[in-house]
Parts: structure tokens; sequence; C-alpha cells
């Protein structure tokens, strides 16, 4: 088992450094400098489990915020009833993308140590346009599992997927990804997502949304370290808000639907999401995000909750 995640922790390795190639390639040439960031995430869900992650870096190659390459640590807090544990982690990041359809790279990739173990953490991605009308998306990403059992043996898993986003007309789209989930525990899943968008009010940023995703497991037996049913399906009926307002790009959805689960029914799923980032204080930039989520997690599925609230402050100089 230590092999076979060995080997696709050295495949998401290897996508971020092709990844890192692909952004070269397309760099945009402008001054750069330094630049000094912080941030915290606060989650909390139905079960009594809870996360504090705080983070600070640097980026030493700062042109503007889709453009930048740097380094970060971060330590996480992760709590349940008489359950505690710490868990460091490092991290690089580079990212060059276009501010209008971020076409490009985006990358935060690094390790974390958990119960004696250093695993792969993080998110890459890379998308290109072959045409005026068509994205496609390469990612890769790795994370902990994070439920006190799953932390306490140090699990953690990677995730590989590419996806197509295609405009049917001026105000219809779909999208479609695929994707490949394997865990430090030999255990695996198969996942698709997909989505039919409608741009209702364009002017304003609102659509309206049908979303779609479901995941197959290989190995049931994981000996109750997180929740892992055989199949699981969620639908979501969504409206959702993007819009540009003095600088400032607010986003948002609510939505509601259905998920089931093999061998645990069905119920109903809800969403509801913010999130605003912006410039103040002259460059500096701030970014704020809070959700809540009804949905399956790692921990429990029968009317399973979480919450989670954030913010992060980037000041050059």
């Amino acid at each position: 088992m230590r092999t076979f995640f060995a080997v696709r922790a050295a495949q998401f390795l290897g996508a971020v450094i092709l990844l890192v190639g692909a952004g070269a390639a397309i760099a945009q040439e402008e001054p750069s400098r330094f630049a000094g960031g912080a941030g915290f995430d606060v989650t909390s869900d139905s079960d009594g489990f809870r996360t504090y992650r705080a983070r600070v870096g640097g980026a030493y190659a700062y042109q503007n915020p889709w453009s930048y390459s740097g380094v970060a640590v971060q330590s996480t807090r992760y709590s349940q009833d008489g359950f505690q544990q710490d868990v460091p982690a490092v991290l690089g990041t580079y990212r060059d993308q276009r501010r209008d359809n971020l076409v490009g790279v985006d990358i935060q990739a690094g390790v974390a140590r958990v119960s004696g173990h250093l695993r792969p953490i993080g998110d890459a991605s890379y998308r290109f346009m072959p045409s005026n009308t068509t994205s496609v998306d390469f990612l890769a990403s790795a994370d902990l599992v994070e439920s006190p059992e799953a932390l306490r043996r140090g699990i953690g898993y990677g995730f590989f997927a590419v996806g197509v986003e295609q405009d049917l007309t001026d105000r219809f789209a779909v999208t479609a990804y695929a994707g490949y989930q394997p865990f430090s525990d030999g255990n695996a899943r198969t996942h698709f997502r997909g989505r039919l968008i409608w741009t209702a009010l364009p002017e304003q940023g609102v659509s309206l949304q049908l979303r779609y995703r479901q995941y197959a497991t290989r190995d049931l037996d994981v000996d109750n370290a997180y929740f892992n049913p055989e199949r699981y399906r969620q639908w979501l009926a969504v409206a959702a808000l993007r819009h540009r307002y003095a600088g400032w790009m607010f986003t948002g959805a609510l939505g509601a639907g259905q998920e089931r689960a093999t061998g645990s029914g069905s119920q109903g799923s809800y969403l509801a999401e913010v999130r605003a980032e912006g410039p103040f204080a002259g460059d500096s930039r701030l970014i704020f995000h809070a959700g809540y989520y009804r949905a399956a997690g790692f921990i429990d599925f029968d009317g399973y909750a979480y919450r989670s609230i954030g913010a992060e402050v980037v000041v050059p100089f």
C-alpha cells in the first residue's frame, strides 16, 4: 500500500512539475516584487469535528494577483471531543493565469507531517482553450482524510481529473469532469461531475445551474477510518452569482437537492456559499469566504453538515 501511494504521490508531483513548465511557457513580462500574506480557515461540523488552520507566506516574484511564485508554511489543528492533533505543512506556490478566463497555471503544492508520515498536499490546475467556446482543465490535488481515525493513521489521498467546459449558446453551457482518487490505505474512487448552466441575467452575473456528481469506491473495507460507501450520488439545483464591482469580485451560490449513498438511503442536500476578493489600501488584497454544506463528508452521512469561514490578506512591498 505504501508503494502504491508513493507512486501516486510521485504522479502528483510530476503533474505539478509539468504544470509549472506549462505556466513558464506562457509567463507574462511584468516587473515583480515581494509580497507577504497570511490567512486562516475554520471549519466545524454536525459531529463536533473542528479544524483551525493558519498560514503565512511570501511571494518573491509577485507581479499581480494572477502571476506570482512563493512559499508558505501552515499549521492545522484538528479536534473532536477528546481528540486533538496538530499537523504542520510547507508549500510552494506558483500562479500564472489570465484574469479574464483563468487560462494558465495555478499551483499550491507541498507536504504535511501527520502521525509520523509525510503526505503530499495541495492543488494544481492547468487550463487552455482550444477554441473561443471550449476550455479544458487538468487537475491534480492531494490532502489528508479529515476524520479522527484517519488522522491517527496518517491516511492521505490524491485526486487527478480532466474536465471540459463547452458553451452551447450565448447563455447555455455544460461542464463535465472525470477523476480518479487514490488513498494511501490502498482504497480508490472514480468520480464524475457535470453541470448544465443557464446565464439568466448576464449583466448581473446570475446563473441557474443543475449540478450532478457521483463516485464509486473500489475497496469497501477501510476499518471505519472514514465514511466510505460503495456508491454516492448527489444532484443540486443552484442559483449562482458572479459579479464584479469596484475592482472586487463577488461570487455566491444557493442550492438544494438530494444525495444518496449505498446502504444509507437518500436525504436532502443543501449549500450556501459566498466569496469576495478585491483590493484595499492601495495594492493590498483581501479574500473572504464562508459556506454551509449539508452533504456527506469523510466523517458521516445521515444529517451530516459542515460550515467553513476564512480570510486571507496579501500585501505587496
